[in-house]
């Protein structure tokens, strides 16, 4: 008998156990892989770590780490912008276009900022006025903005920007490492960590994506507020746009494309949930790093672009099951 009662005893102990090792993967399971993903590259190839290689990995995150930041504000709110990066590719390239023909660097960055902004507007009112879902509106919006630049471009890169352009990107903090868009990226990560910890706005956010008929209820203007959330994220995207134009130093109406997804997909990763109202920038940024690691470790190795794009989506694949094994793991606490 006594044998018997400590064996039922014991029982739902090594559940426990068990069941705690399994939420703790998965709570930190971007952090296990951003690990391996950095020995493995750094083991398999001398490149990955070379100056050159880390000077060109903290050159390029920055646009779509940004991205990301916005997105993740989306997210937590319990939306989606599928058309975020068509905003960063116009704001960009009317940056190009603008500087291209000597308008004064202050109002350039303030007319495109503007333009992310309206944007940003645009998506929040018609979602929320309107009682519009997300995912279709700015799927449409998406096609309406990026053919509105491809339209007036015709397609082609706007060239002619002056050298101040460039700069805004590419000025050297820390020899050939670290630049300035660098550190624009790591302010706004200092910011919006703040702000999502610690201010009304960010506790709004998560109020709303967690339940928004209770935050209504409660005397948050959930409208007012969703619509001013798009209009952040349509700033970040211009600011995103801005820096990926003057890295390249032209206007590229085409570029951008695929980078909102990336940032879906990093912020998931990094525990934000699709359905809303959990997440932070933090796990967000590991989320962007943990891919573009990925990405530029198979590079170095020499594997196929198009390959790489097909391992990116099974990642983007892989994002969202672990998102529906924490919301599972989550209901049955």
């Amino acid at each position: 008998m006594a044998e018997e009662k400590s064996t039922i005893l014991e029982e739902p102990v090594h559940k426990k156990r068990r069941f705690n090792m399994q939420t703790l993967f998965l709570k930190y399971s971007v952090y296990i892989v951003l690990i391996i993903l950095f020995l493995y590259f750094s083991f398999s190839s001398p490149m990955f770590l070379s100056q050159g290689n880390v000077g060109n990995f903290f050159r390029q995150i920055p646009p779509v780490g940004i991205l990301t930041i916005g997105y993740t504000l989306i997210l937590i709110t319990g939306y989606v912008d599928l058309s975020i990066a068509s905003i960063a590719a116009f704001s960009g390239t009317t940056a190009a276009y603008l500087a291209s023909v000597d308008i004064s660097p202050i109002l350039v960055i303030l007319i495109s900022l503007i333009i992310g902004g309206t944007f940003g507007a645009i998506n929040g009112f018609l979602i929320k006025k309107l009682d519009l879902p997300s995912f279709i509106l700015t799927l449409g919006t998406n096609y309406i903005i990026r053919g509105i630049i491809m339209f007036v471009t015709n397609g082609i890169f706007v060239t002619g920007a002056p050298p101040w352009f460039r700069k805004i990107a590419t000025t050297k903090i820390i020899g050939n490492v670290l630049f300035s868009n660098t550190l624009i990226f790591i302010l706004l990560i200092i910011i919006f960590s703040f702000i999502m910890k610690y201010t009304r706005l960010g506790k709004y956010c998560y109020a709303i994506g967690s339940n928004p008929e209770s935050a209504r209820l409660s005397g948050i203007k959930t409208d007012k507020h969703v619509i001013k959330i798009f209009i952040i994220e349509g700033i970040l995207a211009a600011i995103a746009g801005i820096l990926l134009m003057s890295n390249l130093n032209v206007g590229g109406p085409n570029e951008g494309q695929g980078l909102d997804l990336l940032a879906m997909a990093a912020a998931i990763m990094g525990g934000t949930q699709f359905s809303g109202g959990v997440g932070t920038i933090g796990g967000a940024i590991v989320g962007i790093f943990t891919l573009q690691i990925f990405t530029n470790g198979l590079a170095i190795m020499g594997v196929n672009a198009f390959m790489q794009q097909a391992v990116t989506g099974a990642v983007i694949i892989f994002a969202i099951i672990i998102d529906y094994l924490r919301r599972r793991t989550e209901k049955n606490k």
